[in-house]
């Protein structure tokens, strides 16, 4: 019983390379920044009073439950574009890495009240992005592939070999994944439609989420039962034997063959990629670090300054 507690307690609360948890940063900086653009596009619709959802409106969604949002009966849309702007410095700040806590906890907070500004847009990619980042700003997201490290490198403060940190932010992401997984398969199967294999028929089919032509091959029974008890299983086993080193590599594989129909399928802007985005976590670091060594690619890069230099 020790044994086993001691595992969990490595499991969770492990040591190991913060590279994972850094490349995981850049992902969701990105995607905030994207989604800040698109957002940008409909400003004054959204979060404006002259738009589909003015100040009264937001408050009527939060039902009289108390909510962080520092545009809180602020009517003002110039205060709100000020809000909105530090919101995308934030993303960009986050990308990159600079002042990286810093940048993570305000993108994290902006995001919070721009949700709770206007919270009938949202969907689930919203809000698991949302999650992306508290965990990208209670990590060690600085500690590589940032400016913060190559600033400290240049002042000669920064040590050559990455230190170890605590995992417990990457594990979070790991679970929070699994959560996510877990649920769909469970609310999926209390539907008729997904237990008699015919659900993906229905949903490819629905005109507000049509994006790209889906191949006639796709409506047979056969690929529409395949596509149907198929999400189920990829989705089953995003919760369990992704967790398996031998079947891991096949399994996130299976998932991004997943996203990507849908992604090319369905309107659905940026979710599936929020989602993949966090796949990366299922490896360590040093893993990373592993494949990266095996492919060969920090010595084709020091041959190619080699070259350059001469």
């Amino acid at each position: 019983m020790k044994k086993f507690f001691a595992d969990a307690n490595e499991a969770i609360f492990g040591y190991g390379s913060p590279l994972t948890m850094c490349i995981f940063r850049i992902f969701v900086g990105l995607l905030s920044f994207v989604n800040l653009l698109i957002l940008m596009v409909v400003f004054k619709d959204i979060y404006t009073e002259k738009g589909l959802f003015p100040v009264w409106m937001s408050e009527r969604y939060t039902e009289g439950i108390p909510r962080f949002n520092l545009l809180a009966g602020v009517t003002d849309e110039r205060v709100t574009m000020v809000v909105f702007g530090l919101a995308v410095v934030a993303s960009v700040l986050t990308m990159i890495g600079l002042w990286t806590r810093v940048a993570s906890v305000g993108l994290f907070v902006l995001m919070v009240t721009l949700h709770h500004r206007s919270g009938d847009i949202l969907h689930s990619g919203d809000w698991l992005l949302r999650l992306w980042v508290f965990a990208v700003a209670v990590g060690p997201s600085g500690a590589a592939l940032s400016v913060d490290r190559w600033l400290k490198k240049r002042k000669g403060t920064a040590p050559e070999e990455l230190e170890e940190v605590s995992l417990w932010p990457q594990r979070l992401v790991v679970f929070q994944l699994c959560i996510l997984y877990f649920n769909t398969v469970w609310l999926k199967w209390s539907g008729d439609l997904w237990r008699n294999g015919t659900a993906t028929y229905y949903s490819q089919h629905l005109n507000e989420f049509k994006r790209l032509p889906i191949p006639p091959f796709m409506d047979s029974m056969l690929v529409i039962h395949l596509a149907t008890w198929g999400t189920l299983l990829v989705e089953l086993a995003m919760t369990s034997l992704v967790f398996a080193k031998p079947f891991r590599k096949w399994i996130l594989l299976a998932g991004l063959c997943m996203h990507g129909y849908i992604e090319y399928s369905m309107n659905i802007p940026l979710f599936q990629w929020v989602i993949v985005s966090a796949y990366i976590c299922h490896y360590s670091g040093e893993e990373i670090t592993a494949w990266w060594n095996r492919k060969g690619f920090a010595k084709k890069f020091s041959q190619k300054q080699v070259e350059n230099a001469a």
